[in-house]
């Protein structure tokens, strides 16, 4: 039996904590999609290469890539991808250098694509109403045609505030400035790297989260999705 492919899908871009991530969580829990943060697979990857004792500082891009081969057929890709390690200092100081790999962009990028067009199902075994796909060209490249897109964003200094406080709070010792420099380091190789760099998709629509709290950018969101997907919502 073929199975029907999704149109229903949400493309989310946008650099590194400007809240993607929690507004994709929220969204999905309310619509019923099933939700995919596509950055957590590249920190997956990173782990992965961290744990057995690659040489992050020589990264060895061949090797790299046929890990991530590995981990994508195996779907292991996905348990590594919920080690809460993925948002640790030493993952965030070499996931960019993995990230702009372009062999190994080609393989999650079929990873991704895969996930949008045939959603799995729900935790609790319901049938998934759409998907919504989160990164850095889900909106360019992962998903042109999806009939909604939104790029997510904020000040740099706003994103390392948020940053610093998810590390204290697991107990990383850090510093603002140590995390406002990775930031801008991070959207500097993201926005200018060979391979799907960062940027906002014409069609998309802009949130700039500097000022908003989680639940002022979820109504934002909610009510451009409620508009766009009134009928197959109700």
């Amino acid at each position: 039996m073929i199975k029907e492919e999704n149109k229903n899908i949400i493309a989310i871009d946008g650099p590194a904590g400007a809240g993607k991530g929690t507004l994709t969580k929220k969204l999905c829990e309310y619509y019923g999609f099933a939700g995919l943060d596509t950055g957590s697979l590249y920190r997956a990857i990173t782990l992965c290469l961290i744990e057995i004792g690659h040489d992050m500082e020589h990264l060895d891009e061949k090797f790299a890539t046929e890990t991530a081969q590995k981990l994508s057929d195996t779907h292991e890709i996905l348990t590594y991808a919920k080690n809460p390690n993925i948002r640790s200092q030493l993952t965030n100081k070499y996931v960019a250098n993995v990230a702009k790999i372009p062999e190994l962009r080609a393989i999650m990028r079929k990873y991704q694509i895969d996930f949008a067009l045939f959603p799995p199902n729900l935790p609790d075994g319901r049938k998934a109403k759409g998907a919504i796909i989160e990164g850095r060209d889900i909106g360019t490249v992962i998903c042109p045609n999806a009939p909604i897109k939104f790029y997510i964003t904020a000040t740099a200094e706003a994103r390392a505030s948020r940053r610093l406080k998810e590390y204290l709070d697991r107990g990383e010792s850090a510093s603002y400035q140590e995390v406002l420099a990775s930031i801008i380091k991070r959207d500097e190789t993201d926005s200018h790297r060979a391979s799907s760099p960062l940027k906002q998709a014409d069609d998309a629509i802009l949130i700039n989260t500097s000022e908003n709290n989680k639940e002022q950018t979820f109504e934002i969101a909610k009510k451009i999705i409620d508009e766009r997907f009134k009928i197959i919502l109700t």
